[in-house]
């Protein structure tokens, strides 16, 4: 059996690969002691976990140390999330982390702070794309159990403060198995409620540790991809899940989500009394606007010698027409002396006129082509003579001229 051997740098690589690609070794949560902390000048930290029983070292690069809530100090005991990997040049395995927090919180706490700081840099929870709730929705979604207290408490706010809106079920499983699936299905539902404007996303009552579906990433995601502002109302106030922090607006309870997302009857009223004040006050500004100028253009008026104008926009008129008909006679004379000096020219030109000079026209008898030329006649050759009072006929007996042609 041949042994296979391998390039020492070609395993290294081998083992890299496996260890960055192992989905175990890809998302690690490791705890112990800050040892050998140093930050380089390119702002990447490098450190080591330390306990009784062995140390690893870890890098926390640049963009990643400068997303951490607190910074680290040597000797500290530390949660740290990252995935392995290896320096191929020196074979040493490192941990690369992107997450740094205090230890003895627990796993799940852990993992929700992951979890935050992933979104946050995606941007789920920038309060500048939150947007403003309608002032007066006609049509409101409810997300949450049909056989809550919250459903109900949501109806009683909504049918006493505003009964003009309509409240949409969208029923849904708010805690325990299966409770996240249910949410973001019933979120997917609304979407295709054209009319509605916002949803109230709500929970009534319940342990704190049923509130495992409004930390879920999926809900959140929808939350997020909500066509229309969302309002959560989780009842909770000591604890705030992410999806409070991913909804347009929040609210400790159900029922005071149904009170910010409409108007009272008192605010109402106050808001239609004070349109009204405002209308009385628009109409009393433009009704003196009007007045005062119908006052000023009656002083204009008033001021004007009326007689004086229209006699002076009679000598205008009667001026423009006395300058239209000297400007048409000019042009008319104009165009008649055009007209005799060309008609004198094609008198001249008539070959009528050229005859009675006693000049004669020349044609072959046989084809009427007019002669020009002595080269054209040829000897015994019949002609037809044109003068300017008849015609006859001629026959050629002796042509001379230096062009003439051979009989």
């Amino acid at each position: 059996m041949t042994t296979r051997v391998l390039p020492v740098g070609a395993f290294v690589c081998l083992l890299r690969e496996s260890l960055e690609v192992d989905p175990f070794y890809s998302d690690l949560w490791l705890e112990g002691e800050i040892r050998d902390l140093s930050r380089s000048s390119a702002g990447h930290v490098y450190f080591s976990l330390r306990d009784d029983d062995g140390t690893l070292k870890c890098v926390l690069f640049r963009n990643q140390a400068l997303r951490q809530f607190q910074p680290l100090r040597l000797g500290d005991r530390a949660a740290v999330h990252g995935g392995l990997s290896m320096y191929a040049r020196s074979g040493a395995i490192q941990l690369v982390a992107d997450l740094v927090r205090p230890a003895g919180l627990g796993t799940a706490w852990l993992e929700l702070e992951y979890l935050r700081q992933r979104l946050t840099l995606e941007g789920l929870f920038d309060p500048l794309r939150k947007r403003l709730l309608p002032e007066w929705p006609h049509t409101i979604g409810v997300v949450t159990s049909p056989n809550g207290a919250a459903w109900h408490d949501i109806q009683t706010i909504i049918g006493r403060r505003y009964p003009l809106t309509e409240l949409v079920l969208s029923p849904a499983q708010v805690q325990g198995e299966g409770a996240a699936e249910s949410i973001v299905a019933a979120f997917d539902a609304l979407r295709d409620q054209s009319d509605v404007q916002v949803i109230i996303l709500a929970r009534g009552g319940g342990a704190s540790d049923d509130l495992a579906a409004f930390n879920d990433e999926r809900v959140i995601r929808a939350v997020f991809a909500s066509h229309v502002p969302v309002i959560a109302g989780i009842g909770h106030a000591t604890d705030r899940t992410l999806v409070e922090d991913a909804a347009d607006a929040y609210a400790p309870t159900p029922s005071a989500a149904a009170e910010i997302c409409v108007p009272s009857a008192a605010q109402v009223a106050e808001q239609v009394h004070s349109l009204s004040t405002r209308l009385v006050w628009l109409m009393s500004v433009r009704t003196e606007e009007a007045a005062a100028t119908t006052s000023a253009a009656s002083r204009r008026l008033a001021a004007v010698d009326l007689g004086s104008s229209i006699r002076d926009r009679q000598n205008s008129v009667k001026a423009a027409a006395e300058r239209l008909t000297q400007a048409t006679r000019s042009q008319l004379d104009t165009l008649d002396r055009r007209v005799t000096s060309t008609n004198h020219v094609l008198q001249a030109l008539d070959p009528r006129a050229v005859l009675s000079r006693g000049y004669a026209a020349l044609q072959n008898a046989d084809d009427a082509q007019p002669l020009f030329s002595i080269s054209q006649v040829k000897q015994h050759r019949a002609l037809r003579v044109t003068v300017h009072d008849g015609s006859f006929s001629a026959t050629v007996k002796e042509p001379a001229g230096a062009n003439v042609s051979a009989s």
